[in-house]
């Protein structure tokens, strides 16, 4: 087995509990492991697994910076990765942690579900079964607004099949399809 799909898999247990910025992913791996790799093939095997939608980028880390005010060049070492989620539990955790009282769950639950629902999105797009004027943040927006307006019934059944459909279960695409086509309707 090439010693990239090892590093690949390490890269994947270590996003497994959090989000991680490249550096501390880096430090974790050659800690834990022993392994001592060079930037070029780690920096490989974070633009394979990022290229396969495996991981993602989710923001950015300054404290790299260690403090100095005016920054003028970006760090790739800033760069936070995590572990991209397709399970239907998982993404139904992520929609009820938009429901929390905790300012920065929320905010970061709400990151997460509008990349899982742009992936989505550009899936139908490219089928050409698909266009939304006003893109899919603007979908994303109406969704959520939607969902947030109905009835704990209907918005518990709603969160479930939208978490259905983000995931890639089975019938999965169809369905979210179907909740776009239905949004859009409710304009």
């Amino acid at each position: 087995m090439p010693k990239n799909y090892n590093l690949r898999k390490l890269i994947l247990e270590v996003l497994e509990s959090d989000e991680l910025s490249k550096k501390k992913i880096l430090e974790v791996i050659r800690s834990k492991s022993g392994i001592g790799t060079s930037d070029k093939t780690f920096n490989e095997s974070l633009m394979a697994l990022l290229r396969e939608g495996q991981i993602y980028i989710a923001d950015y880390d300054f404290t790299i910076y260690n403090g100095v005010k005016r920054i003028q060049s970006i760090r790739p070492e800033g760069i936070v990765f995590g572990v991209s989620r397709m399970d239907f539990v998982e993404i139904e955790t992520i929609i009820k942690q938009m429901e929390s009282n905790d300012h920065e769950d929320v905010y970061r639950a709400s990151k997460n579900l509008k990349r899982i629902f742009r992936k989505r999105m550009d899936e139908l797009q490219s089928e050409g079964t698909l266009n939304h004027p006003n893109g899919a943040d603007s979908l994303f927006n109406q969704t959520i607004f939607y969902m947030n307006s109905l009835g704990e019934e209907q918005k518990r059944s709603l969160r479930n099949k939208l978490a259905w459909s983000l995931s890639n279960n089975k019938g999965s695409l169809e369905l979210f399809k179907n909740i776009v086509d239905f949004v859009q309707a409710q304009e």
